[in-house]
Parts: C-alpha cells; structure tokens; sequence
C-alpha cells in the first residue's frame, strides 16, 4: 500500500495564511539568506578588489618607472645634441684641444639636470670630464685617460659614424663612487667622427625622483661578475645600515629570474617580501631604452592594507546587512497592510460591475500599481459606457454621410463608375447609369476596360502627385465624345477595393478646338502671303538701294525685316501646329544627314545677337559626328527654338552653349544656359500647347507658346525624343536625342 506524501510545513502552513502573511513570510526568509549570501561575498569581493586594486597600481608603478627612464633618455639625449652642436665643440674635438673643450662644456652642466658630462675625442682621449657637485657647481677633473675602452665609448667609435644611433648604460662612476645612468653619442663634423659626448646622472638622483612619481619604492640590478647586484634602491635607507643586509636578502633575485625579466616586454608581477617586518608585492621589468636592455628594475607596494580592510569590511557589512534584515522586516509587513486593504476594495467593485452595475468605481486614489491597476479598472468601466454611445453616433453620422454622398454624385454632370475586384461596373450617378446604357447599346466596354486599375497597382502618399492611373482618354460614343480619367481606390489600410472611373460629355469643346484650329491654319495661310511681299520688298531696299539710303532708313528697314522673320517664324510655327492637331506628320523628309554644319550655321546666324545682349555663347561639337535620318529643314526650326528661348530667357552677362555629341545608339544635341530656369513644378507643362513661363517679368520676351510643343513634334516624328533639366535661378538644358542612321537612305515621307 502506497504511504501518503507528507507536506512539508512550509506548504501546508501557507494556505492557512491570509495574503498579508504569505507576503511578509517568504519575504523575511528570502531576506534572512540574502542577507547571509551577501555578507559573505561581498566582504570577499572587497577583499579581492582591494588585492586587485594593489595588483593594477603596482603595475601603473611599473609602467610609470620605465616612462621615467625614457624621459629622463631624451633629456640626456637633448644635452648631448646641444653639447655636440655647440659652436666651436666639434672642432675643439677635432683638434684634441681640451681646453677650448674645458671651455665650451662647462657651462653646459651647469645648466642641465644632468650631473656628469665626459667628452672624448676621436681616439677615446679624455678632453673633458666634469661632475655636478650637490651646491650645483660644476668642478672638472683634469686627469688625462684613455676611454677608448669603456664599452660605450668603444661601441660608438668602432661604428665610425656621426650619425649613428646613442649608447646607454649603468656603470659605476670611478671618482664618487656612485652608480650613474650613462648616454653616449657622437659628435660629427663634416660627415666625421671627431668625438664622443656621454651624459650621465647619478642613480641617488633618480630613484628618489621615481619613488615620487610612481607612488612605490624602486630598486635597480645589474648583472656583474655572473651574479645579479642591486645598484640602488629606494628601501635601503641611510640611518638604518642594520637592516641593509635583510632588506638587499628579501630583494634578491637569482640570474634566470633576471633574465626572464630582462626579455620580457611588460611590467611582471612578482613575489611578496616581507622587509623591517612589514609586507610588500614587488613587481619587475626590464629597463628597456631604444634598443638597449641595460638591467631590471623593481616596484613595491606595501599590502598589509589589504588584510586590515578585509577584517574591517566584514564587521561592517554583518552590522549592516543585520540592520537592514530588522529594517525589511518592518518596513514588508507595513507595506503587505497597505496593499491588502486597497485589494480588498477592488475585488468587491469588480464582482459589482461583473453583475452588470456599469455604475460602481472602486475609488481608490494611489499612485503604486494598486492604485493604477484601479484606475485603470475605473477607466475601462467608463469607457464601455462611452464606447457605447460612440458606436450609436457613429452609425448616425455615417448614415448622414452616406445620404450626402449620394445627393453629391447625383448632383455631379459627369458619370462616376466603380469597377470593383470582380471587374463589374456599377454606376455611382445617373449620369454613369445614361453612359453605360449608350456604351452598352454600341458595344464599347473596351475603353473602359483599358481604365481599370490592378490589385498591384502602385500607389502614392504625395498629396500634390496626380491621383489618375492613366492620361485622360477620349473616345466616340454615337455622336458624343467621352473623356475618362480613372484612379485606384484604397482604404486607409491599403486595401483594394477597385478602380473609379469618371467620364466626362466633352463634345462641345472637341468641336471648338476644331473650329479654332482651322481658324488658326486658315489666318496662318493668308498671313504669310502679305508678309512674303513685305519680306521681299525689304530686301531689295537693303540689297539694291542700301546707298540711297540714310543710316536711319536702313534702321528702319531692318527692324521691319527682323519683325518680319519674326512674324513669319510665328507663322511657320503656327502651320506646323495646326498640322499637329490635325493629326498630320508636318510631311518630314528623312535623308542622311550631317547635323554638324547645320549647328554650326545656326550659332554663326544667332552669334551677333547673343553678343548684342551680352551673353557668351560658344559652340561644342565632337570629332565624327556619325550620320542620322533628318530633314534638316524641320530640325533647324526644332534647333532655333530651344536657341531662342535660351537668348530671350538668359539676362545680360549669362551664357548659352550648343553641344553636338554621340551618346551610345543615339546623336544629342544639348542647348545649355544660365538663365532664370524653371520652377520644378512647371516642368511637365513645358511642351503643352500655349504654355509660356511667367516667372520672368519681361515685355520683350513675346512668343505663342508652341515652340516648345512644335520642337516635340519635330523630334518625335524623327523617331527621337527631348528632355529638360532645370533650376529656378541656375540655367536649364535642353537636350534633343535622335537615332543615328543604320545605313538606309531613309527617304520619303515620314
């Protein structure tokens, strides 16, 4: 038979708890064992940060040492230079003369940190060797030697070159008996080795000066006579020569440690010693300079610190981790009475309006969760009552739109059609319901059709783009003409929902731009007639009365004769328009031909008035220019007007150029100029018929308005087409792009 499981008392014990308890229980004993975790790790934490905080500045100290030497490197160095580049120092070298060296090196000491300056000549004879005393002055010691011995100097003499890279070392120094840290570097003159300087500052000196900087203590070795030495140090202290012997024994060093340490390339974290009974971390690395490795260097920090921090931290954090467990304790079971009650109170107002009291609030006016989860509860209560009467208004509102868009598209003379996903046309006017019934009776669904949108078509969040998928349509239905514009309908969300059409009767306008255009080509005909004659008879006064004539009259004549070809240009234009519209090709003649001369006659014939209006033009035209199918007539005029509108719309002191180039299987032709440009928004109604640019206030600049549009026709009845670019205030350019002739002569009517 199976035993019954046991519980264990906390599970048994937490159901009979109301929620202030079982939020206050699990709380003091989750607190009671964070608490303990915590003391522990945190006081070891502070003791390994404290350790590691030791390591990090030893190392720093270590790093700070070798910055020093190598500063103290470069002060030596910038000694030597001036030693060596003093006037007359290198010929004094050259000469062997020591006095005169005596001279100039003297008072170089006395102003330097160094303390020791030794100067030789090219054979290693001593010519000046000169000490820094304690009081600052400088005494020179006269005896006569022969350094060529001494490893720094026989380094730099063997290599007999002036320019060769400094020696460095750490040597006894005979006189004071001091160990010092030595530069050696020669002194050239003339592409010549005449001498050795060697500047020297005594170890005494230095490491007091590290020990300040880096914050720790420094001792230098050496490796003589097969043992490692220790130099120097900043622990051995004069008024205790006792304990030099303990404190020189916990330094030492055996030879491999030294050098390990001598290879290594970083500051290495050594042992802890014990010197005059308190503890220390040393750490050690080499003193590297330039090339040379020339000893080991070692920092101590003291760390009995560390071990009292510890002790200390402990005690503290058990004190505070205790007074923050009583301190939980209170401040939980407060806090489980405040939120109990305010529970208690919203349990109650939900059961009321679960019953469908939409009416009852909790009232609870807190700003913790409690409180917001109350009001959010209050809220929600309030805006089901609202959202309730919303939805009532809203169906009224939509059924008084609904209405109004009905009276609207029924007031509407032009018939609106919705062709929905499944492609049926439903009249949204009576208007659309008469149209589809004539389309219906002609059988002339196609158009409309063509109209319809797709699912995929895409659309446009640019309130200034055009809403219209397609450009508007004109058919016949009967006797009518229908124009039709169509656009996709979406909702907000970027549903599809199909294509509304909208079809306008334009019978009435098709036939007043007939009558206007055959006005327009009957006037141009008997225009042209009289101005003929006019032209003519203007002509032969210039041509065979020109002497007859007063410098006035002859003005005269040709202002007539340039408003003339002006009129007649108009005329011309006129013609070809009314051509245009009747639907004709403006009868084109395509031959082979080379545009080149044409382009060039047109910039010789419009050079005098573009220099009369000050502007400069000049003319690109590329080498081999290939053939193309053109009537050349046409084309001129095509070329004069983009011309002309660049000299009307140019101000004085711009420029204008014509460019004639191949660009891939296409001739360009590109009429470039600094004018006023056009604004961006009127560059798509640039080739519409009577459109003129009204951003230049200018009585002079006269036109029709369908030289932009004729020049179109032109260039896309040679199979080609025209472009613009332009800024307002910068120029615009024209470019004309024609196919270049496959070999065909091209002949006829096109």
């Amino acid at each position: 038979m199976e035993r019954p499981r046991t519980k264990t008392p906390l599970p048994r014990l937490l159901p009979t708890l109301n929620i202030r308890n079982k939020i206050v229980l699990p709380y003091v004993v989750l607190t009671l064992i964070v608490a303990a975790v915590g003391t522990y790790v945190v006081t070891n934490l502070v003791a390994g940060s404290l350790d590691e905080r030791l390591t990090n500045h030893l190392l720093e100290a270590g790093r700070v040492v070798s910055d020093a030497w190598v500063g103290k490197e470069e002060e030596h160095l910038r000694a030597g230079r001036v030693a060596a580049f003093t006037q007359g120092m290198a010929e004094a070298l050259a000469a062997h003369d020591a006095e005169g060296v005596s001279h100039l090196g003297l008072p170089l000491l006395a102003g330097w940190e160094a303390e020791c300056l030794i100067l030789t000549d090219a054979d290693g004879r001593l010519m000046l060797h000169a000490l820094k005393q304690p009081d600052g002055s400088v005494v020179s010691l006269r005896e006569p030697a022969d350094l060529s011995g001494l490893w720094l100097v026989r380094s730099i003499l063997a290599g007999q070159d002036p320019n060769g890279p400094p020696r460095r070392g750490i040597g006894l120094h005979p006189v004071d008996q001091r160990y010092y840290y030595f530069t050696a570097l020669p002194v050239g003159l003339n592409d010549r080795l005449v001498g050795v300087a060697i500047i020297g500052t005594a170890l005494d000196t230095l490491l007091p000066v590290f020990k300040q900087t880096s914050l720790a203590h420094v001792t230098i070795y050496l490796y003589e006579d097969e043992a490692v030495k220790i130099v120097n140090s900043t622990f051995l202290l004069p008024e205790e020569e006792s304990t030099t012997a303990e404190v020189l024994e916990a330094l030492s060093i055996n030879p491999e440690t030294y050098q390990e340490i001598l290879r290594s390339t970083d500051i290495t974290v050594g042992k802890n010693i014990t010197i005059r009974g308190r503890p220390y971390r040393i750490a050690y690395g080499p003193i590297a300079i330039g090339g040379d490795r020339i000893g080991v260097f070692s920092v101590g920090l003291p760390i009995d610190f560390i071990l009292s921090a510890g002790a200390t931290s402990r005690n503290t954090y058990a004190l505070l981790f205790t007074a923050a467990i009583v301190s939980v304790i209170l401040i939980g079971y407060a806090i489980a009475r405040r939120i109990t009650g305010p529970l208690s109170r919203l349990v109650r107002t939900s059961q009321a309006v679960a019953e469908g009291d939409l009416a009852q609030r909790t009232g609870i006016d807190s700003k913790d969760e409690i409180g917001v989860l109350a009001a959010t509860f209050d809220q929600m209560t309030e805006r089901l009552a609202e959202r309730t009467r919303a939805l009532e208004e809203l169906l009224h509102a939509y059924k008084e739109s609904a209405g109004r868009m009905r009276s609207i598209l029924a007031s509407i003379g032009d018939g609106v059609i919705l062709e929905d996903v499944d492609g049926n046309l439903i009249p949204l006017n009576k208007a659309a319901e008469t149209l589809l019934e004539e389309l219906a009776a002609n059988f002339q669904f196609g158009p409309l059709r063509e109209l319809s949108a797709s699912e995929e078509q895409e659309t446009t969040t640019d309130p200034d783009a055009n809403p219209w998928l397609l450009e508007s349509r004109r058919f016949e239905v009967g006797k009518k003409v229908i124009s039709a514009h169509s656009a996709a309908v979406r909702t907000d969300e970027g549903e599809y929902l199909g294509t509304v059409i909208v079809l306008r009767d334009v019978t009435a306008a098709v036939e007043a731009e007939r009558l206007k255009d055959a006005f327009i080509a009957h006037v141009s005909h008997e225009l042209r007639t009289p101005l003929t004659a006019i032209k003519g008879y203007v002509t032969l006064l210039l041509r065979f009365a020109h002497d007859a004539l007063t410098e006035e009259q002859r003005g005269f004549l040709q202002t007539i004769n340039r408003h003339t070809d002006s009129l007649i240009g108009m005329i011309n234009s006129l013609l070809d328009f009314s051509e245009i519209e009747a639907g004709e090709r403006l009868g084109i003649q395509r031959r082979p031909s080379d545009l080149a001369p044409l382009v060039r006659e047109i910039a010789e014939e419009w050079r005098p008035t573009m220099e009369g209006k000050g502007l400069h033009f000049r003319t690109e035209i590329a080498d081999e220019i290939p053939l193309i199918l053109a009537d050349t007539h046409r084309l001129r005029w095509a070329i004069i007007n983009l011309v002309r509108n660049a000299w009307q719309y140019t101000p004085s002191g711009g420029e204008v150029a014509i460019r004639l180039f191949r660009q891939e299987k296409s001739l360009v032709l590109e009429v470039t100029d600094t004018g006023i440009g056009i604004p961006a928004e009127l560059q798509n109604q640039l080739f519409n018929r009577f459109f003129r640019l009204m951003n230049q206030a200018d009585d002079e600049i006269r036109g029709l308005g369908i030289g932009l549009y004729v020049t179109r026709a032109i260039v896309e009845a040679h199979g080609g087409w025209i472009q613009v670019e332009s800024q307002e205030g910068r120029g615009s350019i024209f470019r004309i792009f024609l196919p270049i002739s496959d070999g065909s002569d091209g002949e006829g009517d096109k």
